[in-house]
């Protein structure tokens, strides 16, 4: 009974720690209905060296993100972090059906992606590099829950890379 407590307790702290804090250039954690624990995101970054001032690949992501229909949630000029922690979709995200960016898993309809409804993090770092230039780090993640029929636990969601590929691609050509 009292571990059932603590652990409620520290589960608690942690996910009101999570929805109130900043984002921090030194840990972006996310919790996702599928993990017990909370996602840390910069664990998940794929970092790219691009050319370009932080500002203006800060801008280009802004604008690819509208581009893709990915909702910007919690930024941090500052710190070039741009975040959107747990926005909901179903079926499709940038244009493209759910399968090709996150992998739930298969069933006899086919990939799970594409029936359920995912909560979907996505975080973009940009910090400057010496030499002038600029690193775009991405990482995405989801969850995903069936809704047809009864309630049933939520799954991990891996993704495939194409949104971080999409995301890259998109603030490659704005940033020119």
């Amino acid at each position: 009974m009292i571990r059932h407590a603590l652990v409620s307790f520290v589960s608690a702290v942690a996910l009101a720690a999570t929805n109130t804090e900043p984002l921090s250039a030194q840990g972006v954690r996310v919790k996702l209905p599928a993990w017990p624990e909370l996602v840390l995101m910069d664990s998940l970054r794929q970092e790219h060296k691009l050319q370009g001032t932080p500002e203006i690949i800060y801008q280009a992501v802004l604008k690819t993100y509208t581009d893709l229909g990915i909702p910007t949630g919690n930024t941090d000029g500052k710190s070039g972090i741009i975040g959107s922690e747990r926005f909901e979709r179903m079926r499709a995200l940038g244009k493209a059906p759910m399968s090709l960016s996150f992998s739930c898993g298969e069933s006899a309809t086919g990939s799970n992606a594409d029936a359920y409804r995912l909560t979907i993090a996505i975080v973009t770092w940009v910090t400057p590099t010496d030499g002038g230039g600029t690193t775009l780090g991405i990482a995405a993640a989801a969850s995903g829950v069936d809704v047809t029929g009864v309630y049933k636990n939520p799954r991990e969601c891996g993704s495939t890379g194409r949104i971080e590929t999409k995301i890259l691609e998109g603030v490659k050509k704005l940033a020119r």
